[in-house]
């Protein structure tokens, strides 16, 4: 294991070892960092992830703003389950100005690559 990779596939993957402490001790923190430097390589499935972790009830970190911040780079990389957690941060304001415009947008746009809770989403609120 590259224990200071550059690659962001290699990071991402070095943060999910980190969070599930598998062949490493468990540690959150580093699990983020990593994340954290695949993500500002453009990795969005790192970028979903951070903001997953931003807007986690039960993170004494958690940040809506950063969550919004993060589940945009995502959703704007076409990750489906991104542009549908942005919508749903849209619907709810969190972490950005309530708009339903731009919720039904990403929920629309998550939705049309088969997302299914992003039809049950759109059902839902609209």
């Amino acid at each position: 294991m590259n224990e200071n990779p550059t690659n962001a596939d290699e990071q991402f993957n070095l943060g999910i070892m980190y969070i599930i402490g598998k062949g490493v001790l468990n540690d959150l923190e580093k699990g983020v960092y990593w994340w954290t430097k695949a993500a500002e390589q453009g990795h969005a499935e790192a970028q979903y992830r951070l903001g997953l972790y931003h807007n986690d009830e039960d993170n004494v970190k958690k940040d809506l703003e950063k969550a919004a911040y993060w589940l945009t780079k995502a959703a704007e990389q076409g990750h489906a389950a991104g542009q549908l957690q942005l919508g749903v941060c849209y619907a709810l304001g969190e972490g950005v100005q309530k708009d339903l415009e731009k919720a039904k947008y990403w929920g629309t746009k998550s939705a049309e690559q088969g997302h299914e809770k992003a039809k049950e989403f759109l059902a839902t609120v609209f």
